[in-house]
């Protein structure tokens, strides 16, 4: 009988050797960085229970490193443990404030939607490190939702000069230039949203109604059918398009949806009943 190993069998039984060793051999002479190497090895290969003998390990070698709590808290988050590892990341902060530990205070007040206490450590990472992971789209979201569409657009913008392809960025980008009256700028936003969300309703009736806004009824026509297009075949959509081909004098097509969403309507009061 044949025994496969995979690399990452034979590295973490070479790390529980290390580690094992490291446990028999806590003397004066340990290495606290030697011991935190094989703590970071396991939490890179999940093995989370043995980062944490080893980090835990390492802290009472040398309670004084600030890296040692950080990444103590990464192994607690992991395990689920959010309480242990909001500690951590503030004892961290006490040895040396860095972004890093900042960012991750400020992201489990945002999962607890305590948004003015993850603003405030979101602002703190940001002093130290101007982009890190998704914190410029956190904020922009808090700011969103405070209606201070300014400083939403201007983190949305750094998130994306540095992501190109998550949607939703550009999407709420757009959002909040459209609030500030930049109707150009909200298009490209939206555009750029559907280079990688193409077929999103939602992406062509935001686009709509900015073309209104515009007074671009041709724009805002196409926009309207493609809503329709995508399967959103709501009677109110077929009205606005309707007036829209009352307005380019498309008689014929007006007639049309006004016919589809008095259709649609009686339908729908028919299945009601």
């Amino acid at each position: 009988m044949r025994l496969t190993f995979t690399l990452k069998n034979i590295l973490l039984t070479l790390l529980i050797v290390s580690a094992v060793s490291w446990g028999k051999a806590q003397t004066a002479s340990t290495s606290p960085n030697e011991v935190f190497k094989i703590a970071y090895s396991a939490y890179q290969m999940g093995n989370y229970e043995l980062a944490l003998k080893n980090y835990n390990l390492a802290i009472t070698i040398d309670p004084s490193r600030n890296y040692f709590y950080y990444n103590r808290g990464l192994t607690f988050k992991a395990l689920g443990n959010i309480g242990r590892a909001l500690a951590d990341f503030r004892m961290s902060t006490e040895f040396k404030p860095t972004a890093e530990a900042f960012y991750q205070i400020g992201l489990m007040s945002y999962e607890k939607n305590d948004l003015d206490a993850a603003l405030a450590e979101f602002e703190k990472a940001r002093e130290l490190k101007e982009d890190l992971e998704r914190m410029n789209f956190y904020m922009g979201m808090i700011y969103y939702r405070n209606n201070r569409f300014e400083d939403a657009a201007k983190c949305f913008y750094t998130y994306t000069q540095h992501v190109k392809n998550f949607p939703d960025a550009y999407y709420y980008r757009g959002l909040c230039e459209a609030k500030v009256g930049k109707y150009a700028e909200a298009i490209t936003s939206f555009k750029f949203a559907m280079m990688y969300k193409n077929n999103d309703w939602k992406l062509y009736y935001k686009m709509y109604e900015i073309y209104l806004a515009m007074n671009d009824k041709n724009n805002a026509l196409y926009s309207i059918s493609m809503v329709i297009e995508l399967g959103e075949k709501k009677p109110e959509h077929y009205d606005e398009r309707a007036r829209l081909y009352l307005d380019t004098g498309d008689m014929q097509r007006y007639d049309d949806d006004v016919q589809t969403a008095k259709e649609i309507r009686q339908a729908t009061a028919s299945v009601v009943k």
